[in-house]
């Protein structure tokens, strides 16, 4: 009989925490996925595009920020010419598999919980290889029901997060990265 205790007590001392974890997740907000991103790398002379349509968004209701994130790996070259794993290498993938955008979300309108549109500067922190970085890019806005939709473009210096850049490719590119989101969306999935 004792032996059957131990394991019913472990499990209901366990039980609790279970519960608290599953009401972590109840409270987050999901990720709308399939958008997509354009990440330019400078060459001397040339561009190095790279695009995913992998980029995820949310709207994080606590920080008032849209959350973007960037699975590396999925960038892939726009033209055959350019080195497949050149972005891969360049961001450092390998020990940063993921670049996180956080954007200053549009205000709601009062007691509507609808976002106004805005075409503006918004602060922008950039995590780009372990170095987070504040910034004020241009971001445009667009509202739509239970959806809004927002698009940016913005460059970014490598030296300005204190980057390494592989040494083979110091001789090819600057050293800058430009960013385009083009109507990549989040969706309130909490008020359909």
């Amino acid at each position: 009989m004792k032996k059957y205790l131990l394991p019913l007590f472990l499990t209901l001392l366990l039980l609790p925490l279970i519960n608290l974890e599953a009401l972590a997740q109840e409270n987050r907000t999901p990720y709308t996925g399939n958008n997509t991103i354009i990440v330019s790398l400078e060459g001397i002379g040339q561009r190095y595009e790279f695009i995913s349509d992998q980029l995820l968004v949310r709207h994080n209701e606590t920080t008032h920020r849209l959350e973007c994130v960037l699975p590396i790996a999925s960038l892939i070259p726009l033209n055959d010419t350019i080195p497949p794993a050149m972005a891969y290498e360049v961001l450092f993938g390998a020990k940063y598999p993921e670049l996180h955008i956080m954007i200053e979300a549009p205000e709601q309108q009062a007691g509507t919980g609808r976002f106004t549109p805005a075409n503006r500067g918004r602060t922008t922190s950039i995590s780009l290889q372990g170095v987070n970085n504040e910034t004020i890019i241009p971001v445009a806005f667009q509202p739509e029901k239970n959806t809004f939709y927002f698009s940016t473009n913005f460059d970014l210096m490598l030296d300005n997060f204190q980057a390494s850049m592989p040494v083979k490719y110091l001789p090819i590119l600057t050293g800058r990265v430009l960013f385009s989101i083009e109507r990549a969306q989040w969706y309130n999935l909490r008020q359909q």
